[in-house]
């Protein structure tokens, strides 16, 4: 059973029709009773761009030190008071 939360790689491309083609990174956001999940996908800024429900068999929990295929995070600014 996967965690709400948990960070999750698409296994397939069943579901590039609603946005979300196969390796794409998303978090599980409702976990239901029947064994399925749903999934929000976000692009390195935050904006949602697919969120389907899945069931685990097409889900892959990503660990801490997995690299995402897609999507990589977009660098900070750092802004500098002046005096």
């Amino acid at each position: 059973m996967i965690k709400n939360y948990s960070r999750v790689r698409l296994l397939t491309n069943k579901y590039v029709p609603d946005g979300a083609p196969e390796g794409a990174i998303g978090s599980v956001i409702e976990v239901y009773d029947n064994g399925e999940y749903e999934v929000e996908f976000a692009d390195a800024y935050g904006i949602d761009y697919a969120q389907i429900v899945a069931c685990e068999a097409e889900l892959h929990v990503e660990g801490p030190n997995e690299e995402p295929m897609r999507h990589s995070v977009a660098p900070s600014s750092t802004a500098t008071i002046g005096a």
